[in-house]
């Protein structure tokens, strides 16, 4: 079989690219778990490949029948995130990474994906030795959102979720700041409380973040790092040292789904460590379920 991989890096959104990038979506659909970050980048910047948020170039493999195998991109931040499920000899993801890379024209920051994938890909492209920050095995979890079981503090009115407010944001960003350090292995410097403050600012134009409150007061806090129309991708969630052991994320988190739920989410996907006890418990009672392994890799320089 053989393997033809073309590579798309737009200035602009146009007719034939937005085709294109359906075409693409529909591929991802059918991996849709672990293809969240491409899905939702995809939906929100087409195949503009540019220096703002969401935007990349896209390397896609496809068959001689015109079907496609494999996509992975480059986002603006360096990230190469991969979806490369075949197993065809002719197709791997080292491949269609350097197409990727080649195409997107900026140096790579790290890699996200399914593990084995991002291993091939980080091979491939010489960087096995290149010192990382973070460099995670993680577990896919998944959970369809009418099986979610809902905690009982959060049925019964003792903890509530919504999203920030506007005077609130200070101290998301602290947060914010404080997991880059804690779950992404970042230093505190004046960039990461830049990017960290864009980002809340961004989730909370999004409508993509929510904070638990007990007796009106903030006490844990997750976000939708990815979204389609109707599946959402957990991330960022976060809870103060002192707070912990308190169930508080657990209740973010399914408060947050609830949310989602009431406006047409039918799915939710998160990964996290495959050490991360806690975490993994907490997801597990909530009503997800593994469903595959993921990778974040993220270099030191």
């Amino acid at each position: 079989m053989v393997i033809e991989i073309d590579t798309y890096a737009a200035s602009e959104r146009t007719d034939a690219s937005a085709a294109t990038a359906a075409a693409i979506d529909t591929f991802l659909a059918r991996h849709g778990d672990s293809s969240m970050f491409l899905r939702s980048n995809l939906a929100r910047s087409g195949l503009v490949n540019g220096d703002q948020p969401f935007q990349g170039a896209y390397a896609v493999a496809r068959n001689e029948a015109g079907e496609i195998r494999g996509v992975v991109a480059q986002y603006w931040s360096g990230l190469v995130v991969l979806q490369v499920p075949s197993t065809d000899p002719e197709l791997d993801s080292a491949r269609l990474a350097q197409a990727a890379v080649d195409a997107g024209g900026r140096p790579v920051r790290g890699f996200a994906g399914p593990r084995a994938q991002v291993l091939a890909a980080r091979a491939a492209l010489g960087m096995e030795e290149r010192k990382t920050r973070l460099d995670s095995a993680e577990e896919l979890y998944a959970v369809d959102l009418d099986e979610l079981q809902v905690p009982d503090p959060l049925k019964r009115g003792v903890v509530t979720c919504r999203q920030p407010l506007e005077s609130e944001l200070n101290l998301l960003i602290e947060w914010r700041v404080a997991y880059a350090i804690d779950q992404l292995g970042a230093e505190d410097t004046p960039a990461l409380r830049r990017q960290a403050k864009e980002e809340i600012q961004r989730y909370c134009a999004d409508g993509h973040n929510w904070v638990l409150l007990r007796e009106d007061k903030p006490v844990a806090y997750a976000a939708f790092n990815a979204v389609t129309d109707d599946m959402v991708q957990i991330g960022g969630v976060w809870t103060p040292p002192l707070l912990r052991s308190n169930g508080f994320a657990r209740y973010c988190v399914a408060g947050a789904l609830q949310a989602a739920h009431e406006k047409g989410v039918r799915r939710a996907v998160l990964f996290t460590g495959r050490s991360n006890w806690p975490a993994l418990r907490a997801y597990v009672s909530l009503g997800f379920k593994k469903v595959g392994d993921y990778s974040l890799v993220l270099f030191a320089d």
